[in-house]
């Protein structure tokens, strides 16, 4: 992962449409992964469309922002442990800390998503309590001072791609652009699967 920060003229602001905010987890997570691999086990034998490498892109943003901006879905079922409040997770697909993995090495690396559940890096943390998935940590509200984000692929070799992204830096005012950052994500073929091997959430 590639950071880059500067001050750019007004003149240079990006055209491109803000990427979404982080949505709530919707769905049947094992189906979702069953189509996920399917696609990934069918581009392995061809070169990848930049439309699919957008589109890994914006899955892996929802996915990512379980850990740092919305957690999974919860009941009001709750446990107490480390000093911590857990909430059991209510996802279709996801009950056990073993689904969550699954699903996340899916579109992350094993070592992304072993550093993900290990929670230490992450605002949002998920444990396994009596065979059911619970949650601690509370969701946020995207930067304020981050503006519209442009996304761009680039190939580096047959087995490597980029998703290089923009984001514009706004001042106090929320709207005046006084400079860009930029960010270089790694989508890499590794044990016949498309993953991202390096990730975070940009705003």
């Amino acid at each position: 992962m590639r950071g880059i920060t500067g001050t750019l003229l007004i003149a240079l602001l990006l055209s491109g449409c803000a990427a979404p905010p982080a949505e709530e987890a919707s769905g049947t997570a094992a189906s979702q992964t069953e189509n996920m691999r399917a696609s990934m086990v069918e581009s392995a034998s061809r070169p990848i469309l930049k439309e699919e490498i957008l589109a890994a892109y914006e899955h892996a943003v929802r996915v990512y922002s379980w850990f740092d901006m919305t957690p999974l879905p919860t009941s009001e079922e709750t446990r107490a442990e480390g000093g911590r409040l857990y909430r059991q997770v209510n996802m279709d697909g996801i009950d056990e800390l073993e689904d969550l993995e699954t699903y996340l090495r899916s579109i992350f690396s094993q070592e992304l998503a072993d550093r993900l559940l290990e929670g230490e890096s992450a605002r949002i943390r998920y444990r396994e309590f009596d065979s059911a998935l619970y949650v601690t940590g509370e969701l946020r509200n995207r930067d304020p001072g981050k503006g519209a984000v442009r996304l761009e692929t680039e190939q580096y070799d047959e087995t490597t791609y980029f998703v290089n992204v923009l984001v514009e830096l706004l001042a106090e005012d929320g709207e005046t652009v006084v400079g860009m950052e930029s960010w270089s994500f790694p989508y890499a073929l590794e044990d016949d699967r498309w993953v991202f091997t390096d990730f975070r959430l940009v705003y």
